[in-house]
């Protein structure tokens, strides 16, 4: 680290993304990327972009792709609406408006992994909620010290989600914000996104980068009551989301219902990749994102299995982390990658 550097740099590792491999021909199932092109409507209006969109500065607000928004998800309008560069965008202005140096910021643990980073770097105090074995929440809970909670629903990385019951619970009985990620809301079955208009103090973050399949043009946004969304604007960069990805998320709203076939399919997917992964003595919480956690307690171990799969060129996520060095996150690509990947995993460990 160089002379010039605050200090507390000293103590933050950063965070580390999913490998992205180079070679073309890999089965790549390790950073949660939907298998699927994009509908053809949205290549359609790529090709379409005009130059001059190039030369100009983007819509500092996004506006028409809030209003989008709100039409999309039945939201009040485009003022209880920020978009951002990708969830982690969101992510970063969220902390960098709603808490302070030393001031706490809460998750529950395991979970994305990212949080904790931008808390650090924001100089606040982290303090985790640990999950129970099947990766729920439940009481008591220990974070009336905070000033944020961040809840992943369904959860990162075991795809778990928090039943309304619990939610409700959370959300009535806190005075600090709570922040819902919604990153993999699509492949489940319910949604918190409504529960802004109920919960002043809820903001619900959502993704184009899995459902959308359009994880390159890095495009999120949040939700919440129009006070917490102003404070928030002003914490964001001018141009933070650029021309081309905001008229791509408009077209990509238009396309919901073809969006929706895709996620369908992965559904089913996941239910075979579930079976098919118990069949072989891994245990898989029931997970309702487009990914599922395999917990492995044999041998070889999980942290062999993803290296001998990576070296025939099939990328899953390992994470060498506590309650995680026994698993492997496997995202929900194509039947034909799914099986593929079962073929070798059958030579591994039977």
């Amino acid at each position: 680290m160089s002379k010039y550097s605050i200090p507390r740099l000293n103590k933050i590792e950063g965070y580390t993304p999913g490998e992205q491999p180079k070679e073309r021909d890999v089965i790549k199932l390790n950073t949660n990327e939907n298998p699927f092109l994009p509908p053809d409507e949205i290549i359609q209006a790529l090709k379409e972009l005009s130059p001059e969109q190039l030369r100009k500065y983007p819509d500092p607000v996004a506006y028409d792709l809030r209003k989008k928004i709100a039409q999309v998800y039945n939201l009040p309008g485009a003022e209880w609406i920020i978009v951002g560069n990708g969830m982690d965008e969101i992510l970063s202005i969220l902390i960098r408006t709603f808490v302070d140096c030393d001031e706490v910021v809460s998750a529950t643990y395991p979970t994305y992994s990212l949080y904790e980073v931008l808390a650090d770097l924001q100089g606040c105090k982290f303090h985790y909620h640990e999950l129970d074995e099947n990766f729920n929440i439940t009481p008591p809970f220990t974070w009336d010290s905070s000033k944020l909670l961040l809840i992943t629903h369904p959860n990162a990385p075991s795809g778990v989600p928090t039943p309304p019951k619990m939610m409700a619970e959370i959300c009535s009985n806190s005075d600090h914000i709570i922040f819902i990620d919604e990153a993999y809301v699509d492949f489940c079955n319910f949604s918190y996104i409504s529960w802004v208009t109920q919960y002043p103090n809820v903001i619900v973050g959502r993704t184009f980068s899995k459902s959308f399949s359009l994880a390159g043009i890095r495009l999120g946004f949040a939700v919440g009551n129009p006070e917490l969304i102003s404070d928030m604007f002003k914490v964001k960069d001018s141009y933070n989301v650029n021309s081309l990805t905001q008229q791509i998320g408009i077209k990509a709203l238009d396309c919901y219902k073809s969006i929706l076939k895709n996620i369908e399919t992965i559904k089913e997917t996941r239910t075979f990749l579930r079976e098919e992964l118990q069949k072989l003595d891994f245990s898989v919480p029931d997970s309702q994102s487009n990914f599922l956690l395999a917990i492995w307690n044999g041998k070889p171990s999980a942290k062999e299995i993803y290296v001998k799969l990576k070296e025939k060129n099939i990328f899953v996520r390992y994470f060498p982390v506590r309650r995680l060095e026994n698993a492997l996150r496997i995202t929900i690509g194509t039947r034909e990658q799914c099986t593929v990947l079962l073929e070798h995993l059958k030579e591994l460990i039977l």
